[in-house]
């Protein structure tokens, strides 16, 4: 994550994108030498994964890669690292949910602090277009797009509520779980994306119902509504319009503008419906896709712009173009996985609806940005949902030390 602001900032080179397949080598050599007894869940879910990068990888051989795309295809072949190692220590680790913990809070910490730096500070961390530049008023913090900052921000945001409000043990951890939450909150809406905003907004109110305030968050919800309503659309337009000036604000009322009352003018929904629509009435038969970001063949003559040749805005299309069915059909796999561990789990119905709309976040979230190949920690959220659901009453398997003295006896 840090990768590109070290290269913009410091001219050090990209140490994310050989250190990524560092990772995977080092994973597969971890993964030979230790003890692969699974839970058939997990056995299942990393099967899935595997075969879902595994089928893409082959495009390091079957296709001819610029720097960039050979960049996504390694991040995007760690996903299954990231799952079998996390799996691997937590069914070890003496205390998950401390762990699992402590992992969230540093990812957040890596999305929210940098984005709030750079609005104080007014300092870019990264180097993007001119349209996305800090000087148009879009806050990216460490990402090269304001949707991948939003898009990472909401994965996230579930996650908090599953692992430290609905398994709180202190009131500690619940005001914790609340300023992350909120932190979260907070850097989605500066990022503008109108998806990821109206997700959170839900996944805050859904949390308000199950604390017990169902009606109460109802009826607030409703005048609300009514209130907003009744506000004539003369003063909401005055009161958006009134915010351009300062570049910042004029980014985020700008598209909520846009978004209210004149949709067809968004050329970011219009050029995507294109994408959609096109796609949807003419699904190719691919055994081994076009490879990561090469669409110009599928797309090319169907489409007002080349954007869509490079990034389809849908994870799901992305990934069938790119990869194939193959990779389809393990993605799907693992989504099956996913949903069925948490619906038969031992599980209150809080934590089963909240692991559940975690997915949903994620599935949903793959349409805001661009691409999400190289964004592979949005799914770490689900992964750990996941492996804390299935090792939640799995005693930690740490094996015993033994220490044996040195003598002479010992080498016979």
């Amino acid at each position: 994550m840090a990768g590109p602001m070290l290269s913009f900032l410091a001219g050090v080179p990209r140490i994310d994108n050989p250190l990524s397949m560092v990772f995977v080598l080092s994973t597969l050599m971890i993964a030979f030498f230790e003890n692969k007894r699974f839970n058939s869940t997990i056995a299942f879910t990393l099967l899935s994964l595997a075969v879902m990068a595994g089928w893409a990888s082959i495009h390091f051989f079957i296709s001819s890669l610029t720097a960039s795309n050979y960049a996504d295809l390694t991040f995007f072949i760690t996903v299954p690292c990231f799952f079998y190692l996390l799996q691997s220590i937590l069914l070890h680790h003496p205390n998950r949910l401390q762990f699992i913990r402590r992992l969230i809070l540093v990812m957040t910490l890596f999305i929210s602090v940098p984005p709030v730096f750079e609005l104080l500070a007014g300092i870019p961390l990264v180097k993007g277009d001119e349209v996305i530049a800090l000087e148009s008023g879009v806050i990216k913090g460490l990402f090269f797009n304001p949707n991948n900052l939003g898009t990472t921000a909401l994965c996230f945001a579930p996650a908090v509520l599953f692992f430290f409000n609905l398994q709180s043990r202190s009131s500690k951890d619940t005001l914790t779980g609340w300023l992350l939450f909120l932190l979260l909150g907070f850097i989605i809406i500066i990022s503008a994306s109108r998806t990821a905003t109206m997700l959170y907004l839900l996944l805050f109110l859904g949390n308000l119902m199950y604390r017990g305030n169902a009606l109460i968050t109802f009826i607030a919800v409703f005048l609300a509504a009514v209130g907003l309503y009744s506000v004539p659309t003369e003063w909401i337009k005055e009161f958006l319009l009134s915010l351009y000036g300062n570049p910042f604000l004029e980014n985020i009322s700008s598209r909520l503008y846009l978004f209210l009352f004149d949709l067809e003018s968004d050329n970011s929904v219009s050029y995507r419906q294109e994408i959609y629509h096109y796609f949807w009435n003419h699904p190719p038969l691919l055994i081994t896709g076009y490879g990561p970001k090469n669409f110009q063949e599928y797309f090319g003559g169907h489409l007002s712009g080349s954007l869509g040749f490079n990034n389809p805005h849908s994870f799901i299309i992305e990934l069938y173009l790119g990869f194939g069915v193959i990779s389809l059909l393990g993605f799907a796999g693992y989504v099956a996985a996913y949903t069925a561990a948490l619906i038969s789990a031992r599980l209150d119905n809080r934590q089963r609806f909240f692991g559940l709309f975690c997915m949903v976040v994620f599935l949903i979230g793959g349409f805001i940005p661009s691409s999400i190949l190289r964004l592979p920690f949005i799914w770490l959220p689900c992964i750990l949902i996941l492996i804390d659901t299935v090792y939640r009453f799995t005693p930690a398997h740490a094996p015993p030390y033994r220490y044996r003295p040195y003598s002479a006896a010992n080498r016979q």
